[in-house]
């Protein structure tokens, strides 16, 4: 049953007086803590904040700080947890005989380390949980590591290695690396997929728990030749996308992502779209020319429970409209600052995390906003006694109302996915009406007919 949006139409804050500093991260546990750092801070260095989402106000406390070690390199870096909640860091630090990955354990309320028989060159950069407690993190350089026993000891897995096992022709990548590089980001979608988005060879996948990884361009390798690249594929983007730092999925499981080197297609902007059914990828829409100018501005894609997206867009020279963006179909984004007065500028990157149906926003300045995504009536409630058409719609909508129609209300109203109403039309039974909708931007729209609902596509 598809559902739509009657959320408040904007952010609200939830918390103050966090310490700021550039690219907050946030990441919420099962049990509904939700912790809270910085990558680049002044002050309070080594501190993670832990506050819970059911509070109405964002309480955060200070956890105990994690033992730095002496080449440390920036803040915290990556933010996970494992299944029974304690937070996990992970560090860059330049001698690789230091530590780099922090649990707090719970029991001592102090922080452990974490045991790997390999160490990586810089660190640790992303870090995922399972539903079933596998945790793995991404690092930089080196490889995907896998704990099973709640990130006390970690193996490593050569993801390059069984990348090119299975699929000959990726190796080396169209820019020459014999390898992936860095792991600069790792999602798990509702299925189990893992998906890992690396420095120099785009998107790969996983569906057996780590153990062998794919390209998650399907048809990377030539059908009858598995060692030439086939450089025709129509999910080609997902190869090319080199410093991949965010990954997202659709309520549907189709994946969203960023990363550099897309502009070879012509593509403004650096992010895209992968119908995992369809077999293709598209170029994002919605979005302002060159709005992403690097690889990892966006860091960070998160869906609710009733399947909005969101991602945040960090700045650059001649970037306009910078800040937060979402979407209900993963292709067609707005956007959405609307009640935010911090300093969204740019400098927040890697800041959102999702709850359920709330969303969560850090700003540089130490503040933390909420949204929350509600669900009302179904699509398929609408009453057929209304017709709308075209849809998808390019200028002139066509609404029409059976002389027999139940609703109330002479009124149909368009709202946008945020709730907000740009649009009311007035008529009588029986009528039929030509709505000019040229001043509205393109997106996904829904209209409301007293109860009943109906998507459009402008």
């Amino acid at each position: 049953m598809n559902t739509l949006d009657a959320q408040s139409p904007e952010w609200k804050l939830w918390a103050t007086g966090l310490p700021s500093g550039v690219y907050p991260r946030m990441a919420v546990a099962p049990n509904h803590d939700l912790f809270y750092t910085l990558l680049g801070t002044g002050t309070n260095l080594g501190y993670v904040y832990k506050a819970n989402t059911s509070e109405s106000v964002g309480n955060f406390q200070p956890l105990p700080q994690i033992p730095r070690p002496p080449t440390i390199q920036n803040n915290i870096v990556a933010l996970g947890y494992n299944i029974n909640s304690e937070p996990m860091v992970g560090i860059y630090r330049t001698n690789i005989f230091e530590p780099w990955l922090f649990r707090l354990d719970h029991t001592t309320n102090s922080w452990d380390t974490a045991k790997a028989p390999l160490a990586p060159t810089l660190g640790g950069h992303c870090i995922a949980t399972s539903k079933k407690g596998t945790i793995y993190v991404g690092t930089r350089w080196a490889y995907i590591y896998k704990s099973t026993d709640d990130g006390k000891n970690f193996t490593v897995i050569d993801e390059s290695k069984s990348v090119k096992s299975n699929h000959p022709c990726y190796y080396p990548t169209p820019i020459g690396a014999e390898n992936d590089g860095a792991i600069f980001s790792i999602n798990i979608d509702p299925r189990g997929r893992i998906y890992a988005g690396t420095e120099t060879a785009g998107i790969i996948y996983s569906d057996d728990e780590g153990e062998s990884w794919h390209p998650a361009d399907f048809f990377a390798c030539k059908t009858h030749d598995p060692n030439s690249m086939d450089t025709t594929s129509p999910m080609r983007p997902l190869t090319l996308s080199g410093n991949a730092a965010a990954l997202g999925f659709t309520k549907e499981n189709n994946l969203v992502w960023s990363g550099t080197d897309m502009w070879i297609l012509g593509w403004k902007n650096k992010m895209a779209y992968a119908d995992l059914n369809a077999k293709t990828s598209t170029e994002l829409q919605g979005l302002p020319d060159y709005l992403v100018l690097t690889g990892q501005q966006v860091s960070k894609i998160v869906t609710t429970s009733n399947g909005q997206l969101f991602f945040h867009s960090g700045a650059g020279n001649g970037s306009t409209q910078v800040g937060i963006y979402t979407s209900r179909d993963g292709i067609h984004w707005n956007l959405f600052n609307d009640g935010i007065t911090g300093q969204n500028d740019g400098l927040s990157q890697g800041s959102l995390a999702v709850d359920g149906n709330k969303v969560f926003m850090a700003t540089r300045d130490g503040k933390v906003w909420v949204y929350e995504d509600v669900a009302v009536e179904s699509e398929s409630s609408l009453i057929e006694e209304i017709k709308i058409y075209p849809n998808p719609v390019t200028n002139i909508l066509s609404i029409e109302k059976g002389s027999d129609s139940p609703s109330p209300s002479e009124n149909i109203t368009i709202y946008n996915l945020q709730g907000k109403s740009m649009k009311q039309i007035n008529f009588k039974n029986g009528s039929k009406i030509e709505i000019n909708v040229n001043d509205l931007s393109q997106g996904i729209y829904y209209l409301k007919y007293g109860k009943y609902f109906k998507f459009m596509k402008l």
